[in-house]
């Protein structure tokens, strides 16, 4: 299974309306949008064979007590994911496309073997 395939498993489970890297047209809310960064690790251990992902999920809702709950069961989500490492970074994302749309970024570190 690939990072993008276990991202999505996992993040669907948490919210149906889940998107790889941008919202689509006419989009709906709440909704999750990733990316994710990948970097090969060949000097990390002898013989090399890692990769480690910037997992960066950004949760767009309507009200902020929706991003509170997303954030929580991402978090879950997320850290359930074989080579989890830790949550790097998060806070208040800047979204003006729609007005009245409140957006929340989290970046998340996992390690894969390859």
């Amino acid at each position: 299974m690939t990072i993008g395939t276990t991202i999505t498993t996992a993040l669907t489970a948490v919210l149906a309306n889940s998107w790889a890297v941008e919202l689509p047209p006419e989009p709906t809310f709440p909704a999750i949008v990733f990316e994710i960064d990948s970097t090969p690790e060949t000097d990390w251990v002898l013989g090399g064979g890692y990769t480690q992902h910037v997992i960066t999920v950004t949760t767009f809702a309507y009200t902020k007590t929706e991003l509170s709950t997303y954030k929580a069961t991402i978090q879950t989500a997320m850290e359930a994911i074989a080579g989890f490492i830790t949550e790097e970074e998060s806070g208040d994302a800047s979204f003006e496309e729609l007005p009245g749309v409140y957006a929340y970024f989290q970046d998340f570190r996992i390690r894969t073997t390859t």
